[in-house]
């Protein structure tokens, strides 16, 4: 109890440098059900602690795909990728940065482009903990009212406990015209055709999880559908959250994440076929 508390103090201490959502109303999972999750974790040097900042799938052994926004006040350096395990601070593997890539029409404020593609110093092994999330075809159609499962870890909502066990919650796309209607008032986020917008009562993201997958099937197969950039009021039925929608980015997605030459063995990206 004492650790809950002293870890939930040190958090809000840093929120205002840690991008913004976590799950909310979520349901316990296992990586083997989702070994594609990756934490992206940062060392804050004072008061020398490490935070849970971002949540982004693996696309391939050497990329990540996450907002451009986890990357915004940030020092490279100071990041660590940890892959393969249900817990986002122990276990699996864990690797650095070289680069990442932001998309080159990312704004700020209002959010909009709000995507990245990170490469890995070292590629992730394909395992059954560890495997990557093949991408959506290039302007998918999505119907309304589509179910998608997000996962990521952390807090459970605004005033609930940092957790730091993966957690998983299905959400129902909603029309762009709904969602900007819910949006009228707030001013950061541009409601466009590149972003989804999905909500369930008591349920969504919330704070640090910036980044975290939204799959569905897509052909029979699962596949990423979106990237958490957005919530208001967490698990909130009256402000969908958004997501970036990955498949306006595919092309330049598939463009950027380049596999390293000399890297035979490992997974390069795929599309839902």
């Amino acid at each position: 109890m004492i650790a809950k508390t002293v870890a939930f103090v040190i958090c809000c201490a840093v929120a205002s440098a840690s991008p913004q959502g976590r799950i909310a109303g979520g349901e316990a999972a296992e990586v083997e059900s989702h070994p594609y999750m990756t934490a992206l974790v940062y060392h804050y040097p004072r008061p020398d602690i490490y935070i849970q900042r971002c949540v982004g799938p693996l696309i391939s052994s050497w990329h990540v795909l996450t907002t451009a926004y986890c990357f915004n006040g940030a020092t490279l350096e100071n990041f660590q990728v940890r892959a393969g395990s249900t817990k986002s601070m122990e276990g699996g593997s864990v690797t650095t940065i070289v680069e990442v890539i932001e998309h080159p029409d990312y704004v700020l404020s209002p959010r909009e482009n709000d995507i990245a593609v990170v490469l890995l110093a070292t590629p992730f092994s394909v395992s059954d903990v560890t495997y990557p999330l093949p991408l959506p075809p290039q302007n998918l159609y999505l119907a309304e009212g589509t179910a998608g499962v997000v996962t990521g870890w952390g807090f459970d909502g605004e005033d609930g406990d940092q957790l730091d066990s993966l957690n998983t919650v299905t959400l129902r796309t909603v029309s762009l015209d709904t969602c900007e209607q819910a949006y009228a008032d707030v001013s950061d986020v541009a409601i466009k055709d590149t972003v989804l917008c999905a909500s369930e009562e008591n349920k969504g993201t919330c704070f640090g999880d910036s980044g975290a997958p939204m799959t569905t099937y897509i052909y029979s197969q699962k596949a990423l559908i979106g990237i958490s950039s957005v919530y208001k009021d967490c698990g909130s039925a009256e402000y969908p959250d958004v997501f970036t929608r990955v498949d306006r980015f595919t092309d330049w997605i598939l463009e950027v994440a380049v596999v390293p030459s000399k890297s035979s063995g490992y997974a390069s990206p795929q599309l839902a076929v």
